[in-house]
């Protein structure tokens, strides 16, 4: 029995504008993605306002149980990640035999990982606490401690969703993770309410109720996930093919990892010069911060899109590596190129003209409103660079390019971090640290654009 081919290359019948802006159809795939990603935002923000009732060391407890998550993100998008890659490459060669030892090797990895993370951090999650709320906030170390007791055995459920993921993103179908995002995150609104205030007749657990609400809604999503795993085309495919004959090279996992790596550097290098960054604005006072909060957190919806298009970016590219289709592979990078310009250009635009009125809708405090409406104007330009350096680095990663973007991204971060501290020192101030966020970015965007320029000349070199 012949294995089923994939279809890498873009179709023919497309509308002017929208061929031109994505000849690669990105955004067919993205959008799953995008809602995938902005319903589990939604789904923590009405988490932290049921929290929130229980006052302050609660929302302590639990936000920085949350950062600790971020954290952790970097991990498992190393290894789920690096398995999309490698999987996304083998089904655009159609060669479905090599899934199985991938496969397995990515389920060998995420289990020793996970088991080496949980035990660790259920061992210190106490020590954990006092560093990250200080040893004098009792209550609240108290708290995250109950808190961390549920929530990181649960890290197992949530490092094996994003690995089950993968198998379908690998086929280009971001439309089934998406609904299972939906699935979780509704769950999780019904659960939330229960288990923390004790309704329906439940026991009241407080900020325990809310870890018990994250890891069930994640637990019977990570079931359906499954189920509907075993009954995918992927599946089908795999079993339908003869098992791959070992070749020279690396293996599976050795493979995963030097695709992944590049991935979860990135994420952790942008994660903290994102916290280090606050912790100069902290040096102007509390209405800065709170201030700096509120813009970047408006701004949600158009980072979120960003790393939709690059997600969607890496698939498209994989595939087309993995099927030597330079034709799908320059069309994919035509598509990164154009549409992080025009999202750059929209979403720059949009900070500029729109981010006062977002601001005045989240806060009334008149002093963070007038520190908002200060930054504003730095930050339009900050997000048009970073909405385009996030869009364009999906066609490294899936082209097998990810050391050139961990390299521009932990380059332009070490920037951010020399100067920032320098220039707010001078008469500059804050908007010192505004230009050292702007150069961090401008930086990543300008090696980027220049490295994709230069791998469409060799293309079209080779191609002539």
């Amino acid at each position: 029995m012949t294995t089923p081919t994939v279809r890498t290359s873009p179709p023919t019948k497309r509308g002017p504008l929208t061929g031109w802006l994505d000849p690669a159809r990105l955004l067919n795939v993205a959008w799953p993605v995008y809602i995938e990603l902005m319903s589990g935002v939604i789904a923590s923000i009405i988490t932290v306002v049921w929290i929130a009732r229980l006052g302050g060391p609660a929302l302590a407890a639990v936000t920085m149980a949350a950062t600790l998550e971020n954290v952790l993100m970097s991990v498992v998008l190393a290894v789920s990640g690096g398995t999309t890659i490698v999987l996304s490459r083998a089904v655009g060669a159609s060669e479905y035999g090599r899934l199985r030892p991938v496969l397995r090797a990515a389920f060998r990895i995420t289990l020793v990982v996970t088991a080496v993370i949980c035990v660790v951090l259920f061992v210190l999650r106490e020590p954990l606490a006092k560093v990250v709320l200080g040893s004098d906030e009792a209550s609240a170390v108290r708290l995250s401690v109950d808190y961390l007791t549920v929530a990181v055995p649960g890290i197992a459920v949530f490092y094996g969703q994003h690995l089950v993921d993968s198998t379908f993103k690998a086929k280009g179908d971001t439309r089934t993770p998406m609904r299972m995002a939906i699935l979780s995150n509704l769950i999780l609104v019904v659960a939330d309410p229960v288990l923390i205030f004790g309704w329906l007749g439940a026991p009241r657990l407080g900020v325990t109720g809310a870890a018990l609400a994250l890891v069930a809604s994640r637990a019977v999503t990570l079931a359906v996930t499954w189920w509907l795993y075993r009954r995918s085309p992927l599946v089908r495919d795999m079993t339908a093919a003869p098992e791959a004959p070992k070749t020279p090279g690396p293996g599976p996992v050795r493979e995963i990892l030097a695709a992944g790596l590049p991935l979860g550097v990135d994420f952790l290098v942008r994660m903290a010069a994102g916290m280090l960054i606050v912790g100069v604005v902290a040096r102007f006072g509390t209405d800065e911060v709170a201030a700096y909060g509120t813009v970047t957190r408006t701004l949600l919806f158009l980072t979120m899109a960003a790393y939709a298009m690059r997600q969607a970016a890496t698939i498209i590219a994989a595939q087309a590596n993995g099927a030597d289709d330079a034709v799908l592979l320059a069309a994919s990078r035509s598509s990164s190129v154009r549409l992080g310009i025009a999202w750059s250009v929209l979403g720059g635009l949009a900070v500029l003209l729109l981010g006062g009125l977002a601001v005045d809708a989240v806060t009334g405090e008149a002093a963070i409103r007038s520190a908002a409406y200060g930054q504003i104007p730095w930050l339009s330009v900050y997000i048009a660079l970073l909405l385009c350096n996030v869009t364009l680095s999906g066609i490294f990663l899936g082209g097998g390019n990810g050391k050139a973007l961990a390299t521009s991204t932990t380059v332009g971060a070490a920037l951010q971090l020399c100067l920032a501290p320098l220039l707010v020192l001078t008469p500059l101030g804050l908007t010192g640290a505004w230009i050292a966020m702007i150069i961090n970015a401008g930086t990543q965007t300008t090696v980027l654009l220049v490295l994709a320029a230069r791998q469409t000349n060799e293309t079209k070199e080779v191609t002539a």
